[in-house]
């Protein structure tokens, strides 16, 4: 038998709200690990939020319980990471990601790729193999584009 039940505000303080549901996941290879916490990754998750994009981890273990927020992106300094991680992989060469708010190192390595994130010292490595390195590349830039499309011809 087939019920109809009216939705209550109750119901609707329970659903998800736009913002949870834009999330880019990458799944990552079992070259990707994240220092100084010293810990491997199995995904990122990218959350467009308003002019920000979130970055969280899913970490293979976390004994330590190691918050998930890697960083925080602004559109702008998102959309030029996004384009100097597609120089780096296509020109084989470290590129730099600097602006007021951002300061990324991408090392070209032999089996994939570093990302350091903020300061030599205080900041975060994190290291993806060659393969995932594309998808990040991808997610970046749908993350992007949900936030802020652009028009097409």
């Amino acid at each position: 038998m087939l019920t109809t039940r009216l939705v209550t505000p109750a119901d609707l303080s329970q659903t998800p709200t736009l913002a949870a549901l834009q999330q880019v996941p990458v799944d990552l290879d079992e070259r990707a690990y994240l220092f100084p916490q010293g810990k491997p990754l199995t995904r990122l998750v990218l959350h467009p939020d308003g002019r920000h994009i979130r970055v969280d981890a899913v970490f293979a273990f976390n004994a330590t319980r190691t918050p998930p927020r890697l960083f925080t992106l602004e559109l702008d300094d998102a959309r030029h990471l996004a384009k100097t991680l597609v120089d780096a992989v296509y020109l084989a060469r470290t590129q730099h990601a600097i602006t007021e708010t951002m300061r990324v190192t991408i090392e070209v390595l032999a089996n994939g790729y570093r990302l350091q994130i903020g300061e030599q010292d205080t900041g975060l490595g994190l290291y993806l193999g060659t393969a995932s390195i594309w998808r990040v590349c991808q997610a970046l830039l749908r993350a992007i584009d949900s936030i802020a499309p652009v028009e097409s011809n």
